[in-house]
């Protein structure tokens, strides 16, 4: 296989002269690696969502079709701290309300992802968890090839930003590959 560096090199030597260097400093993270050209293998998949995750589109399902060897743990993540936060201001009586509203729209949510990946023939597992949101996914994808989050999870959207900052976080802080939708 080639090695970009060297294609590099050859075709832009010339042409840029003593730049070179400075171009290849400047633009070094926008080339591929040898490895990062490999196409990952993806036998597991965490996927993740919450009450800021939407509805997800057709395509995203049609993505995860191309992994029909591939079990997915689908997660309706509860902010535990926001749980806790309630219990201790509100008390016990709205904290359960709140687990109860939480758990019944994930239960929505999650129904309409299993009626999706069983019409597809996916190997999947379902379930709801309270958990701190952001070390849950960074933990979790530890042990997972891919990860599929909303680009709304974790937070409400703005105009302002594309893509929530638990997202932006997340993305950040894992070496795994996403699907952000």
């Amino acid at each position: 296989m080639v090695n970009f560096s060297e294609l590099i090199l050859r075709k832009f030597m010339n042409i840029a002269g003593s730049r070179y260097e400075e171009i290849m400093k400047a633009y070094q993270e926008f080339f591929l690696t040898e490895e990062e050209l490999q196409i990952p293998v993806i036998t597991s998949i965490l996927f993740v969502v919450d009450r800021f995750s939407g509805d997800i589109p057709r395509e995203v399902f049609d993505v995860l079709s191309s992994y029909p060897e591939a079990r997915i743990d689908v997660v309706y993540l509860v902010d535990s701290a926001l749980f806790s936060l309630i219990r201790e201001t509100l008390g016990e009586e709205e904290a359960e309300k709140f687990r109860e509203n939480e758990e019944s729209l994930g239960r929505q949510i999650l129904k309409k992802i299993e009626d999706e990946l069983s019409k597809l023939g996916m190997d999947y597992t379902i379930e709801i968890i309270f958990a701190d949101k952001v070390d849950f996914v960074e933990h979790e994808t530890g042990t997972k090839d891919l990860l599929v989050i909303s680009r709304h999870f974790g937070s409400e959207s703005v105009k302002t930003h594309k893509v929530s900052p638990v997202v932006f976080r997340i993305v950040q802080g894992i070496e795994k590959p996403v699907i952000v939708y």
